[in-house]
Order: structure tokens, then C-alpha cells, then sequence
């Protein structure tokens, strides 16, 4: 019962690294915005990749799978997603933010 309480402890504070839009997608940050396509990135801005989907902060990095990521570092988890960070975050609804 300790170990679980514990690693309940440890996914509520990486999850508190996230928010959870509106849509319900969780996004990496404590802030959603709405880019100009109807959905949502996380942080403050949102910037228009090459491909036409938004990323949150002012630069989009290439992942190795051809989408983009905010940031300069995309990481792949455990999934097969990339995320912007050098960590991926699991998420309540068993998808991934970076960090």
C-alpha cells in the first residue's frame, strides 16, 4: 500500500507539469492556448510549423518522424510520440507532454 501511494504521489506531481485544455488534451506547461486551427498548445504562443500544425513556444523542431515539436529538443516515448523537452511526462489519459 506504501509503494502505491507513492508512485501516485510521483504521476500527481509530473502530471501537475501539464494543463488540461478545454478539448480535454493535456498540453506540457501550466497554460493552454488556442492556436488560430482550433486547438491548443501549451504556453503562452503559438507558432506555425512548416507542416501547418502549431507548437507551443516561438521555434518548431523537426522530430525524427517528420511532426514538430515546440522547443529545440524533441524525445521520444515510450508510445512512439515525440515530445519538445529531454523528458517524456505521462499524462492522466495515458498520453505524453515533454519536460
Amino acid at each position: 500500500m506504501k509503494a502505491l501511494l507513492m508512485a501516485l504521489a510521483l504521476v500527481m506531481s509530473q502530471s501537475a507539469i501539464a494543463a488540461m485544455c478545454p478539448d480535454g488534451t493535456y498540453v506540457s506547461g501550466n497554460k493552454c492556448t488556442m492556436a488560430p486551427d482550433g486547438s491548443y498548445v501549451g504556453g503562452s504562443k503559438a507558432t506555425m510549423a512548416p507542416d501547418g500544425s502549431y507548437v507551443g513556444g516561438s521555434k518548431a523542431t523537426m522530430a525524427p518522424d517528420g511532426s514538430y515539436v515546440g522547443g529545440s529538443r524533441s524525445t521520444m516515448c515510450p508510445d512512439g510520440t515525440y515530445v519538445g523537452g529531454s523528458r517524456c511526462v505521462m499524462q492522466p489519459d495515458g498520453s505524453y507532454t515533454g519536460r
